[in-house]
């Protein structure tokens, strides 16, 4: 299904009080500009940069993946490479921090975990994307150029989790772990995570790999992991975490992807409808994750 871009508008400011939790923004004028204080950031955020916000990660409903000149999935990759040409543009002025889209995304996902009860169990499919050889690019650029890298690469795959429905879990590093609760269903959460997983390897191709070699840095590769099950939502200090067989299963079996290739756990494939994604596996029957001797199957993207 396509959906002309121009369809899409934003939150309209007089809804924000509905998404912002009070305890953390709050609402203000600062010279005249109205928006709201980030009390845990301590930030003044105008509404004007909400829009933006919402307009970068607010999920579209469409499950296109033709790269039409006017679909959503255009959009995310030229809203892409407009972000990653404007960070690298400024790349020795950037600090540590983590964007503030980054930083939404976590509390969006944090306040979403938290409408739960403590130790609730629900099932969700877990995402894994990984920079693959960023040990290696340590060797052709600075310590400060590989974290600007990273944190592009961090920001770039948040969104497009953020825009299939998903949410941000936690950062590991040069890896971004999301979850896809059910939405409606679990059959629905493996579609929107197997989508995803299309469209970044889209972004990486489409965008970051097409911005990068212009700034002289060299072109990446990513591994995608997606798996399916029960996970329980736990509150440690005032964090909501997931654990679960299912994020330790993921992360095994990440192992066995190659450079732009994704695997899927058999709990995601066997959920899936679309024949478009569904024929884009191939079954590896017999793989057995390591520690646990258990023989699950998996399945591997053709495409590399």
């Amino acid at each position: 299904m396509e959906n002309d871009d121009n369809d899409y508008s934003p939150p309209s400011s007089s809804n924000y009080k509905l998404l912002l939790d009070e305890d953390r923004f709050e609402e203000q004028y600062l010279g005249g500009q109205r928006g709201y204080y980030d009390k845990i950031e301590k930030v003044f955020v105008p509404v004007n940069i909400f829009d933006v916000l919402f307009a970068e990660i607010v999920p579209r409903s469409s499950n296109d993946l033709s790269g039409s000149e006017i679909s959503p999935v255009k959009s995310i990759i030229l809203g892409s490479r407009r972000r990653v040409e404007g960070n690298l543009r400024t790349i020795h002025r950037r600090t540590d921090k983590d964007s503030y889209s980054q930083i939404f995304m976590a509390y969006l996902s944090r306040r979403f975990l938290l409408r739960s009860t403590n130790n609730e169990e629900d099932h969700m499919v877990i995402l894994y994307v990984d920079l693959v050889g960023s040990t290696a690019l340590s060797a052709i650029v600075s310590t400060e150029e590989l974290s600007v890298l990273v944190r592009i690469f961090c920001q770039e795959m948040s969104i497009v989790i953020s825009k299939h429905n998903g949410y941000v879990l936690k950062y590991a590093g040069d890896a971004v772990i999301g979850y896809f609760p059910r939405n409606p269903d679990i059959k629905s959460a493996c579609e929107d995570a197997v989508n995803c997983a299309r469209i970044m390897k889209r972004v990486i191709n489409e965008s970051i790999n097409i911005v990068f070699p212009q700034f002289g840095f060299p072109k990446v590769k990513i591994r995608i992991a997606l798996d399916e099950g029960k996970n329980q939502i736990v509150v440690l200090g005032r964090d909501p975490d997931l654990l679960g067989h299912v994020i330790s299963r993921a992360a095994k079996f990440m192992g066995e992807a190659k450079p732009n290739q994704i695997v899927v756990g058999d709990n995601v494939f066997t959920n899936l409808q679309d024949h478009s994604n569904r024929s884009l596996f191939n079954l590896r029957e017999e793989y057995t994750l390591a520690g646990t001797g258990e023989i699950y199957p998996i399945h591997l993207s053709s495409d590399l």
